[in-house]
C-alpha cells in the first residue's frame, strides 16, 4: 500500500515507523517503512547515529510528527509504502480504504538501521513479515555495499514479492562475489538488481528448505554485518549463532548485529511505556529507543513479546 506523504518520505531513514489512526479502535498501530519512492545515499558513521533521524523526543509534540496520507499507486515521488498482513480490526480497515482516501499517519519515528562504516559486505535476515523494513534498507544500501537478503516463509506463495524478484542460483556469496553474480533475472519490481535474494521456505516449496536460521551459518563468513527483522523466536537462535561464530574470530564484525523489534504499541512516541523492554543497559522503550536494538544488548531470556 502506498501513501502519499512527502514530508516522511523525504525525511524516513530504513528501520523506522509510522502509526495508522485506524477507524474505531483507540489506539493507533504501527507499521514499518517498507518502502520510500526516492532514496538519497546509505546512513553511516554519524550520519546514522539515532540522532538526525531519531524522531522520537520526549521534547516533541504528537502534532510534530503527524501528517495526512493519501492513498495512491506508487507511481510518484513524497510516497512511503506499508507492507502488512491482515490480522485484525486495524488492518483490515485498512485494506479496504480505496486510492484517493485520506488517512491519519503519525512519522516517521523511532531510531532505524546503522551501517557501520569502511564494511563491504551487509547480510539481511527476514522472517516472515519481518521483511518489511528491509526491503527499504536493501534499496538504500545496494548502490555502495554488497547485500544479500534471505528471507524465510512457511511456504512459497508467503516469500517477498509474490514471483517479482530474482531467484539466486547459487545459496551462499563468497567474498570475491560480485554483486549480481548467480542470479537469475525475473521481472523486478522494487528490489535492486545486483542485491542478491535467497529465498527459504519450511515446506521446500521455493529455495532451500528449513528456517532463514538453518543457512545463516553458510554467510557468516561473507557478511560484514547482519540486521535482521522477524519473530522473537528466530533471535534467539540468531544470537545463539553469532555469539558462536564471534568467540571464533576476535575481529569478527557480527557482534553489532542490528535486530527490529514489533511489539504492540501504545502512543508509539514514549509517552505510555508499553513497549518497555529489558536491556543490559536498562529498560528502552522499543518506540523511542528501538525498533531497531544491537541483538547482544537484548536480554532475550526476559523478552515477552
Amino acid at each position: 500500500m502506498w501513501l502519499d506523504a512527502p514530508d516522511i518520505a523525504s525525511s524516513a531513514q530504513p528501520g523506522q515507523f509510522i502509526t495508522v489512526c485506524c477507524e474505531g479502535l483507540v489506539l493507533r498501530r504501527p507499521f514499518s517503512v517498507h518502502q520510500v519512492s526516492s532514496l538519497s545515499s546509505p546512513p553511516t558513521g554519524d550520519e546514522a547515529s539515532p540522532e538526525p533521524f531519531a524522531c522520537c523526543h520526549s521534547e516533541r509534540s504528537e502534532e510534530s510528527y503527524r501528517a495526512q496520507g493519501k492513498l495512491r499507486e506508487g507511481t510518484g515521488k513524497g510516497e512511503i509504502a506499508l507492507l502488512f498482513q491482515v490480522v485484525g480490526k486495524g488492518t483490515f480497515w485498512l485494506s479496504q480504504q480505496p486510492a484517493g482516501n485520506k488517512i491519519d499517519v503519525l512519522g516517521p519515528l523511532g531510531k532505524g538501521f546503522n551501517i557501520v562504516p569502511g564494511l563491504k559486505n551487509l547480510l539481511l535476515v527476514g522472517g516472515g513479515i519481518g521483511i518489511a523494513p528491509l526491503i527499504f534498507l536493501a534499496q538504500y544500501a545496494s548502490p555502495q555495499y554488497q547485500v544479500a537478503l534471505i528471507h524465510g516463509a512457511s511456504t512459497a506463495a508467503q516469500i517477498y514479492p509474490f514471483l517479482s524478484l530474482p531467484l539466486t542460483i547459487n545459496s551462499s556469496p563468497s567474498k570475491g562475489e560480485e554483486k549480481g553474480e548467480g542470479e537469475k533475472q525475473s521481472n523486478l519490481l522494487s528490489l535492486p538488481s545486483g542485491v542478491q535474494f535467497i529465498p527459504v521456505t519450511e515446506d521446500g516449496t521455493l529455495g532451500r528448505k528449513g528456517m532463514v536460521t538453518d543457512i545463516l551459518p553458510d554467510f557468516l563468513d561473507w557478511a560484514d554485518q547482519v540486521f535482521a527483522c522477524g519473530p522473537v523466536d528466530m533471535y534467539k537462535t540468531m544470537a545463539e549463532l553469532l555469539t558462536c561464530h564471534s568467540e571464533r574470530s576476535e575481529e569478527s564484525k557480527l557482534r553489532n548485529c542490528q535486530i527490529s523489534l514489533e511489539v504492540r504499541m501504545g502512543c508509539g512516541i514514549g509517552a505510555c511505556r508499553s513497549c518497555t523492554i529489558n536491556t543490559k543497559h536498562g529498560l528502552k522503550q522499543v518506540c523511542r529507543d528501538g525498533p531497531v536494538f544491537e541483538m547482544n544488548d537484548v536480554l532475550w531470556q526476559e523478552v515477552k513479546i
